[in-house]
C-alpha cells in the first residue's frame, strides 16, 4: 500500500463516519418529528377546543331562547365550523411544521458532512502544494510556484496551513538562490506570498516560456472542491413526498447531472399521469410513501408493473433517505453498466 492508497483509505473512512453520523441523526430527527407533531396538535387543541366549547354553549343558549333567525347566531355557527375545520386539520398542519423543521435540521447535517469532506480535500491540497514546491529544482521555478499557492490562499487559510506552505516556499527559493537567502518574511505570511507572487509575475514577463508550475492531484481525487452528489448522473422519477421535500432534494442535486422528474400529491394525479411516461427510460423509480396518497401510490405502482419495473419504496418524510436512495440506486446502475460493457 503506497501513500496515495493511504490517502484514499483515510478519506473514505472519514466520509463513511460522516455518513454514519447523518444516518444516526436522521433516525433521531424522525423520532423527534413524531413527538413534535403530537406536541403541536396538543397545543392547537388546547387553544381551540375551549373556544369551540364557549361558542357551542352560547348556541345552546340561543336554542333555549328560541332565537333562530339571527345574524349573530349565524356568525357563531360559521365560527364554530371554522374551529372544527382547524381542529380536524391540526395533524396535517402539525406535520407540515414538523417537516419544515426536520428539513432545516437535515440541511445542517448535510452541510456538516460537506464541510468534513471539504476540509479533507483542503489537507490533500496542502499535501499536493508542498510536493509541488519540493519538486522545483531551480530558483525561478521555485519562485513561480508562488502563483499556484496564491490561488489557493483561502483554502489554506481555512485549515490554518498557509504559514507552513509559505515557509516551505521560502526555503525552496532560498535553497536555489545564488545570492543567499533572498526570500524572507515581509510582514505576515500572506503579505510575503504576495511579494513573491509579484516577483514571479515579473519573471514570467521577461521570458517567452515561463515555468507555469502547477500542483498535481496525487493526494486529491479532483482539482474541484467536493460536492456531496456532484458525481451522480442519470434519470430519476419520484412519486410522493411533498413540495418542500422536492425543492430540498432538487437543491442538493443542483451540481449533479441528474434529470429529476417528481410528482407530489400537491401536483395532482394529472401530473402523475404525465410522469408515467418518463418511467420507461428512467434509471431509477422511487415511490415515497411517507406522504403519497393511496391513489398516487397505486398509480405509480401500476405504471411500474405494466413495464416490469421494480420501484424503490421509501416510507419516509426526510430528505437524507431520499438522497441516499438516489445515490445508491444510480451508482448501482453505473456499476452494472460497467460490468456489462466489460
Amino acid at each position: 500500500m503506497d501513500i496515495t492508497e493511504l490517502d484514499e483509505l483515510e478519506a473514505s473512512v472519514s466520509d463513511l463516519l460522516s455518513m454514519a453520523k447523518v444516518e444516526i441523526e436522521q433516525k433521531r430527527i424522525q423520532e423527534q418529528r413524531n413527538e413534535q407533531i403530537e406536541q403541536i396538535v396538543a397545543q392547537i387543541e388546547e387553544r381551540l377546543q375551549p373556544l369551540l366549547a364557549q361558542i357551542e354553549k352560547m348556541l345552546a343558549e340561543f336554542d333555549g331562547e328560541g332565537i333562530q333567525d339571527s345574524s349573530v347566531r349565524q356568525k357563531l355557527e360559521d365560527k364554530a365550523a371554522d374551529l372544527r375545520k382547524e381542529l380536524a386539520e391540526a395533524p396535517a398542519l402539525a406535520a407540515q411544521e414538523a417537516d419544515r423543521q426536520m428539513l432545516l435540521h437535515e440541511e445542517r447535517l448535510l452541510e456538516e458532512r460537506l464541510q468534513d469532506q471539504t476540509n479533507q480535500w483542503r489537507y490533500e491540497l496542502k499535501a499536493d502544494l508542498l510536493e509541488m514546491i519540493n519538486e522545483q529544482q531551480d530558483f525561478y521555478s521555485a519562485t513561480d510556484a508562488s502563483i499556484a499557492v496564491r490561488s489557493e490562499v483561502n483554502e489554506l487559510k481555512a485549515i490554518g496551513a498557509l504559514d507552513e506552505v509559505v515557509e516551505a516556499l521560502i526555503n525552496q527559493i532560498n535553497a536555489y538562490s545564488e545570492e543567499g537567502p533572498v526570500a524572507k518574511l515581509r510582514g505576515s505570511h500572506e503579505q510575503t506570498l504576495n511579494f513573491i507572487y509579484q516577483k514571479a509575475l515579473t519573471n514570467r514577463s521577461r521570458v517567452e516560456r515561463s515555468p507555469d508550475v502547477q500542483p498535481s492531484t496525487k493526494h486529491r481525487k479532483s482539482e474541484k472542491r467536493p460536492s456531496l452528489y456532484g458525481d451522480l448522473e442519470g434519470k430519476v422519477v419520484v412519486f410522493g413526498g411533498h413540495d418542500r421535500l422536492q425543492t430540498a432534494v432538487k437543491n442538493r442535486l443542483r451540481d449533479a447531472s441528474v434529470d429529476l422528474v417528481w410528482c407530489t400529491e400537491q401536483g395532482g394525479l394529472q401530473m402523475a399521469g404525465q410522469s408515467e411516461n418518463h418511467i420507461n427510460n428512467a434509471d431509477l423509480v422511487i415511490v415515497v410513501t411517507g406522504y403519497a396518497s393511496h391513489s398516487l401510490t397505486e398509480k405509480a405502482l401500476e405504471a411500474c408493473r405494466r413495464i416490469g419495473r421494480s420501484p424503490e419504496i421509501l416510507n419516509t418524510t426526510g430528505m437524507t433517505r431520499v438522497l441516499e436512495a438516489i445515490e445508491s440506486g444510480l451508482k448501482a446502475q453505473l456499476l452494472a453498466r460497467h460490468w456489462n460493457q466489460s
